[in-house]
């Protein structure tokens, strides 16, 4: 596996990827009404390429035939909005590595904490990357309640700051 910045002709691959990650992988912790509210069909690829161009580092990891296989982005406040993976390379270690690669970018940038609204499954990765709990949150998508989980990390001690 390897990691590059986004290009333009990978907006309707991690549109697909969003878009099964969450409609296969997210079935193991959250209900099929869940899923469905979260990624009721197969998003844009447009929004994602303009979500790629708004200031936000979005990174790509690709598999040995340079195929997107996941993807993460990181804004400019430390804000991790995306951390998605193909369903069949949930659990190899890919999302852990990407989280890796952006956590060394936010150091780079002198950014002082990163945090994230982290899935279930995502919130096992980040507690697992040192981030904290601040809270769980239940709130209605397409009608139907979900939740997530606040959570962040300090990077000011990493830096021996």
């Amino acid at each position: 596996m390897r990691v590059r910045q986004y290009r333009p002709e990978d907006a309707a691959s991690i549109a697909a990827i969003f878009f099964h990650s969450v409609r296969e992988a997210g079935l193991r912790d959250y209900s099929g009404a869940q899923v469905e509210a979260w990624a009721p069909q197969m998003p844009d690829a447009g929004r994602f390429d303009a979500r790629a161009r708004d200031g936000r580092l979005v990174l790509v990891a690709l598999d040995e035939n340079d195929e997107p296989i996941a993807y993460g982005d990181l804004e400019p406040t430390g804000h991790i909005d995306h951390l998605y993976c193909r369903p069949e390379h949930v659990g190899t270690g890919v999302a852990s590595a990407l989280y890796d690669e952006l956590e060394q970018r936010a150091l780079a940038m002198g950014l002082p904490k990163l945090f994230v609204e982290a899935s279930e499954a995502a919130h096992r990765l980040f507690l697992r990357k040192g981030f904290s709990e601040i809270e769980r949150r239940e709130f209605p998508v397409g009608g139907v309640m979900i939740h997530n989980y606040l959570m962040a990390k300090p990077l000011a001690a990493m830096r021996g700051g």
